[in-house]
């Protein structure tokens, strides 16, 4: 659920590429104001759709301290009925592609995303979240990808605890492009888990914890550290982030590539890299993730040894106003090793056009160029390419 600041100029990146923010409003106990409602909306609703949510709590600082600022003079407003505490919200993806591989052309038309989400604030302290996933040719029937409670009022204490199944903080994941980055196929990892989390400033420090596929008990731990500017004034804003993992076997996609995840020969834990600066114009994006050393063979290998799965992404993106409406254009380099039996490319190279066509409803064109590993190494050594239109829509 993985976590970020959302400031102006990512909502209207958010808005490009649909990114939904939740909204909710806040009872407390007997009083709470406009100011105290606006505030419990940015730290306990919003999340990051394209399934990049890794937890709840909000690093805008800047916006944080001008509603504390405000909230001193905030007058009270009457306690906020059932129906002001609970708020529906969804995101619809439908893509068309084309694509040119070594197996042959092939077209299709998808539905690749839909989240339905539900978001009910108990008083000034607890919030009940649930978000319900469904994807085209992967989880038929639906699923609940989100079930979490959160305990947080970040206005009278730094700390935080949010319960339940959730992304836990490993990885940023932060990308403009219409499919997930490399990076997110070897380190998505959700679970069942439970997230302590600290805000002081600029600074955040997440530490979480959950039975995985390999544990006999709780014994799953992760960390993730950060420090994040919001630049103010037009100036430059600015992310660094830090996650670990002690078992990278637990993340979603290589458990399912490991024939025994629960008798692991040798536990390898998870490293990840992620930096990024934003300007009026431009924002930049670089991220390394994958594993701190090589798995045994048994559990995990590529070409004839242990693999050591690894990801990197470096991304650019301008934005700008085409037909007086916020557009974008993006280029990215990603790059794997030891990567193949994730199915995933040597080399990808991508470029994306992105426009929101009306409010909270975008456009994307996509084209990637994918380089698989060489045939010595049980690749096919064979180039593909791919278009993809991507028509989204948030409620």
């Amino acid at each position: 659920m993985s976590i970020h600041a959302w400031t102006q100029e990512t909502k209207k990146i958010a808005g490009i590429f649909l990114c939904l923010f939740a909204v909710s409003a806040v009872a407390d106990d007997s009083t709470l104001s406009d100011i105290e409602r606006l505030h419990q909306e940015i730290l306990n609703l919003k999340h990051k759709i394209e399934r990049l949510e890794k937890n709840r709590i909000p690093l805008n600082k800047a916006l944080e301290q001008e509603i504390q600022e405000q909230d001193k003079e905030a007058s009270e407003v009457p306690v906020a009925t059932w129906s002001e505490r609970i708020r529906f919200s969804g995101l619809v993806e439908v893509e068309a592609s084309y694509a040119d591989t070594p197996e042959g052309r092939d077209t299709d038309l998808l539905v690749s995303t839909v989240e339905l989400g539900l978001d009910a604030q108990l008083n000034g302290w607890v919030n009940g979240h649930v978000l319900v996933l469904y994807e085209q040719d992967a989880t038929d029937p639906p699923e609940i990808d989100e079930a979490i409670i959160t305990i947080a009022n970040l206005t009278r204490s730094p700390w935080s605890l949010a319960l339940g199944r959730q992304t836990v903080p490993f990885g940023n994941y932060d990308s403009h492009m219409v499919s997930d980055p490399l990076t997110l196929e070897i380190g998505e990892t959700r679970e069942t888990a439970a997230q302590l989390g600290f805000v002081k400033g600029d600074f955040h420090a997440l530490l979480h914890g959950f039975r995985g596929e390999t544990d006999d008990g709780l014994e799953s731990l992760g960390a993730n550290l950060g420090w994040q500017h919001e630049g103010k004034d037009s100036g430059a804003s600015y992310v660094l982030e830090v996650s670990w993992m002690n078992d990278l076997a637990n993340s979603n996609n290589l458990r399912d590539i490991i024939d025994h995840p629960g008798q692991l020969e040798k536990q390898v834990a998870g490293l990840g890299l992620a930096a990024s600066v934003s300007t009026e114009h431009w924002k930049l994006i670089g991220e390394y993730l994958g594993a701190v050393s090589r798995f045994d063979a048994l559990d995990l290998a590529f070409d004839g040894r242990g693999a050591r799965p690894q990801a990197s992404n470096l991304e650019a993106a301008y934005h700008f106003h085409l037909f007086d409406r916020e557009s974008f254009i993006a280029l990215a380099w990603q790059h794997s090793r030891d990567a193949l039996a994730l199915e995933l490319p040597k080399e990808r190279y991508l470029a994306t056009l992105g426009m929101e066509i009306f409010t909270d409803v975008s456009l994307a064109l996509e084209f990637s160029h994918d380089q698989d590993y060489a045939r010595n190494a049980g690749g096919s050594g064979e180039n593909s390419h791919v278009f993809t239109l991507q028509l989204a829509a948030s409620f």
